[in-house]
């Protein structure tokens, strides 16, 4: 099977992140991530900890519109070095 009948098919899944589950920095980032939301949220009050979750919901929605943006960057990048590869 060819790749784009991988990515048709489903087999490839460009947003998973396997390789943040193998990595110890990630694991360690996200691990201090967290342990300092639940310190923080322990702090709040109920209006705090609501503002506090729009925020974070407002910032996965810019990461993620980052990562896509990098994505298409990265995938014309390729594109443009396999056609000037055949050229």
């Amino acid at each position: 099977m060819d790749i784009l009948e991988e990515l048709w098919y489903g087999n490839i899944t460009p947003t998973e992140y396997s390789r943040i589950e193998n990595n110890s920095n990630y694991k360690e980032a996200l691990r201090l991530v967290n342990q300092n939301q639940e310190r923080l949220r322990a702090t709040l009050t109920d209006e705090q900890k609501e503002l506090l979750e729009k925020l974070l919901t407002a910032s996965e929605e810019f990461a993620n519109l980052i990562e896509l943006d990098c994505f298409k960057v990265g995938f014309k990048l390729g594109a443009r070095l396999t056609i000037e590869a055949y050229t």
